[in-house]
């Protein structure tokens, strides 16, 4: 064996190499793709937080169908803005954890920085709640006789603004930022919302009044979540 000479081919060995280079390389990026990431981001959400979504849906569909509905269209539409509007509080109680619980500069090193794994939960959590806004309207439009896109409107502008008004605290204050700040200002942001829901009567509004509202919100808050995301080290804004 000692004397038995095994003969290489250098161009095979190279090939050889280069092949496995990139079978890892196609495995690595299969392992962490954009889909795999997403996925995971949805799998790492704490559990509680989709039952208190789910629980939101079904009580709210309960209240409607089988409580409320013989209650003023005003009662109803403002029951379900606090349900869509809890809704965004819970989620972005989930959007902030990173900072509430001291993590941020963890995950600020991973393969996946904090403002990307915010990015995709913003997307995660936005659709799931146009989701939720839309079953909503659904099952509100078959109750009241009021048209669906109406409903959409009025749910989705107090919607915008009280993540225009949280994520504007989070730019703020994202560095000393607690659960108590968070749940504070999420409990004043609803409040103000529900009474200037009723001493402006924002219900008596036409149409376009809500569309132009629609449009303004979620233009205020496109900037918004642009201006936070734009920052590579969110850190530096310490």
């Amino acid at each position: 064996m000692k004397a038995y000479e095994i003969k290489m081919d250098d161009f095979k060995k190279q090939e050889l190499i280069h092949l496995g280079k990139q079978k890892m390389l196609k495995h690595q990026l299969y392992k962490h793709s954009l889909l795999d990431f997403f996925l995971s981001s949805i799998r790492f959400t704490r559990i509680h937080t989709w039952l208190i979504q789910f629980s939101i849906l079904v009580l709210t569909a309960f209240l409607i169908t089988r409580v409320i509905n013989d209650e003023l269209p005003i009662f109803i539409i403002q029951s379900l803005t606090i349900a869509v509007i809890f809704s965004a509080i819970f989620f972005i109680d989930e959007l902030f954890r990173s900072f509430t619980s001291g993590m941020w500069e963890l995950e600020q090193t991973l393969k996946y920085d904090l403002r990307q794994h915010t990015i995709i939960k913003l997307l995660i959590f936005g659709l799931t709640d146009l989701l939720l806004i839309i079953i909503l309207a659904f099952i509100c439009h078959g109750v009241m006789a009021i048209s669906f896109w109406k409903i959409i409107l009025y749910l989705l502008v107090p919607f915008n603004i009280t993540c225009i008004v949280l994520f504007s605290l989070f730019t703020m204050w994202r560095n000393t930022l607690s659960s108590v700040i968070f749940w504070m200002g999420s409990g004043i942001v609803l409040m103000c919302v529900m009474i200037l829901a009723n001493v402006f009567h924002i219900y008596e509004l036409t149409t376009m009044h809500w569309v132009a509202g629609y449009i303004l919100s979620i233009l205020f808050l496109g900037i918004i979540v642009m201006n936070m995301l734009k920052v590579k080290k969110w850190e530096a804004l310490c």
